[in-house]
């Protein structure tokens, strides 16, 4: 079957006329070979067991944080190995926890990488091959709260780790949604529409995501930073926003935003 016709001699053409050998099969690797972690014993101590949701060393969630979805990373991944693997995967669940987990990796020299849905397809997941510290994945998925909806103003605070369509699907209670569906909608978070200034399909009704975010809070080594208003746009002055989207976590940790909602269609 193809296109919807009953074509009974097509794969005997495409065999002849493209040199196509239908039988080869090209199965992945058994198994992953992951280099053994390396652990800050001081940065893990000083955060204690109550700094965050959950923590974890295991291989196989360790190998999932240390890739996004590039054509290199998937191939490196069926048939290789990574260039390099994060240590830790540290799952926070609020604000107060990424301030805490932020100002240790300062204190202790730790790097951090911001983990949405691991959709990215520029390499920013790709980790430096040659770095010695200790490398923490932050796995925003636990932040998946929304917080509140104003119906009357059309504005929602969601935290940054929710999904999607688990976004929508929370929208819809309130009678409003959000309309950004880029193609990874399924899969990919919030911040990360925000740090890679993501473009949805509905783009020309309800605007790409820098046309909807109207604050942002970001946890950086320098202090949390947040707007003090939740005015669309200012008459002065760059808007910091803007430095925020598209920096890939550059700059810090993406934990809520306030975004403009519509009423459902």
């Amino acid at each position: 079957m193809y296109g919807g016709e009953l074509l009974p001699n097509y794969l005997t053409f495409v065999e002849k006329n493209l040199g196509v050998d239908t039988r080869y099969y090209d199965p992945a690797q058994e198994d992953l070979v992951v280099d053994a972690p390396i652990v800050n014993h001081e940065f893990l101590s000083d955060l204690g067991e109550d700094g965050f949701s959950r923590r974890s060393f295991e291989k196989w969630e360790r190998a999932m944080h240390s890739h996004g979805a590039s054509v290199e990373e998937i191939s490196n991944l069926r048939y290789k190995k990574l260039h390099k693997y994060c240590d830790c995967v540290i799952f926070p669940k609020t604000t107060e926890q990424c301030e805490k987990i932020v100002a240790l990796a300062n204190k202790h020299n730790v790097v951090l990488v911001p983990y949405g849905g691991g959709t990215n397809v520029t390499k920013a997941l790709c980790l430096d091959q040659s770095e010695k510290r200790m490398i923490v994945s932050l796995d925003m998925g636990r932040m998946n709260a929304i917080k509140w909806v104003d119906k009357e103003n059309r504005l929602a605070c969601i935290q940054a780790g929710v999904m999607g369509t688990d976004l929508e699907r929370g929208l819809k209670q309130y009678g409003v949604c959000l309309g950004h569906e880029p193609d990874s909608h399924e899969f990919s978070t919030l911040g990360g529409w925000i740090s890679t200034r993501a473009s949805g399909m509905k783009k020309n009704t309800y605007g790409n995501i820098e046309d909807i975010v109207q604050n942002i809070t970001i946890v950086t080594s320098k202090g949390t930073y947040s707007k003090t208003n939740l005015w669309p746009r200012v008459s002065n002055g760059p808007d910091l926003n803007h430095l925020v989207m598209g920096s890939e976590g550059n700059y810090g940790i993406i934990t809520e935003a306030v975004v403009r909602v519509r009423p459902l269609p």
